[in-house]
């Protein structure tokens, strides 16, 4: 009966002296993933078009309610690695991110000193750097005889440049270059009407045959200024 009860006890204490060791190994295993850096763009020379419909993430990689369609192109801002994947923004705010693998096209951006090209080509994504060299160059005057022609063009003054961020005061639509209702907007004409109450951001003001007007994407969508505050 004894050497019963001190077999219980020494059972008992190994499974004591075991539990604390799993718990510790368990921890050490756990993984926290860090922040990733995001790699701005100019925009200009980044540019992609979705080969499927797919959904936006939001800046942690999680899914949003907003999809993209199947052959919609998009201006591309910043790009980021969430886990394996490659993202990229299609807004300066970084309020929608488009997988890597579900578009085509190429984007550029800088990464320290080099200049860095992504190859999309609708399944992978390829990569090449190129170091970024600056040249002085020298500034020539000339002068040249310009005749006055007449432009069927709309006017269009840039008032400012900063970014601010924007709430609309009641149900708008979305503008093009010229001032006119834009057909399209994020690749799909749903997303030309913008409601009451929703956070946008302005990317400078720009005067467009004489009316104020903030831009979603400077040289192509635009929102009047009247129906905006600045939040």
């Amino acid at each position: 009966m004894k050497l019963s009860r001190k077999l219980v006890m020494v059972s008992a204490a190994a499974i004591l002296g075991v539990s604390p060791v799993v718990g510790t190994t368990l921890a050490s295993n756990a993984t926290v993933q860090a922040a990733s850096t995001i790699y701005n763009t100019d925009g200009k020379n980044s540019k992609v078009k979705t080969v499927k419909s797919v959904r936006f993430v939001d800046r942690n990689g999680k899914k949003t309610n907003k999809t993209a369609p199947k052959g919609g192109s998009y201006t591309i801002w910043n790009v980021k690695k969430i886990g394996n994947e490659t993202y990229l923004s299609i807004q300066t705010d970084y309020k929608y991110w488009l997988p890597a693998s579900a578009v085509k096209g190429s984007v550029q951006y800088k990464d320290g000193s080099s200049n860095v090209t992504l190859n999309l080509n609708g399944s992978q994504a390829s990569s090449s750097k190129s170091k970024s060299t600056k040249k002085a160059t020298s500034k020539k005057t000339t002068t040249k005889s310009t005749t006055s022609k007449k432009s069927t063009k709309s006017s269009k003054t840039t008032k400012k440049v900063s970014s601010t961020p924007l709430v609309t005061t009641k149900k708008t639509r979305v503008y093009d270059e010229n001032g006119k209702l834009a057909k399209t907007y994020m690749g799909s004409k749903k997303w030309t009407t913008i409601g009451k109450g929703v956070k946008i951001m302005g990317h400078g003001t720009e005067t467009i045959n004489g009316t104020k007007y903030y831009a979603l994407e400077p040289n192509h969508f635009y929102i009047l200024a009247s129906d905006v505050k600045a939040r």
